[in-house]
C-alpha cells in the first residue's frame, strides 16, 4: 500500500511526524515516502511505522539515495 501524503508517522508508539509525499518507486520496486520527524529521532534505524487507512506498517529511513546519480549503474 502506497502513501499519498498527510499519513503520520509513529516511533516507539507514538506519533512524531508527518507524510508529506510518497508512492510506489519502479526503479526500487518499492513504496517509499516522504516526511518530517524531529531532529533527535531522525538518526533512529528502527522502531518506525507509517499508519496508512487505520493499519500501521513497518518503515524504516532510507539514508542513501534510490537512483544512480552519477550514471555508473549505466556505464555498467
Amino acid at each position: 500500500m502506497d502513501v499519498i501524503g498527510d499519513e503520520p508517522i509513529w516511533h516507539d508508539g507514538k506519533v512524531i511526524g508527518w507524510i508529506t509525499s510518497g508512492g510506489y518507486a519502479h526503479w526500487a520496486q518499492k513504496s517509499v515516502a516522504m516526511g518530517y520527524v524531529p531532529r533527535e529521532i531522525a538518526s533512529a534505524d528502527d522502531g518506525f511505522e507509517i499508519e496508512i487507512i487505520g493499519k500501521r506498517y513497518p518503515a524504516r529511513p532510507q539514508r542513501q539515495p534510490l537512483f544512480d546519480p552519477d550514471g555508473a549503474r549505466m556505464r555498467g
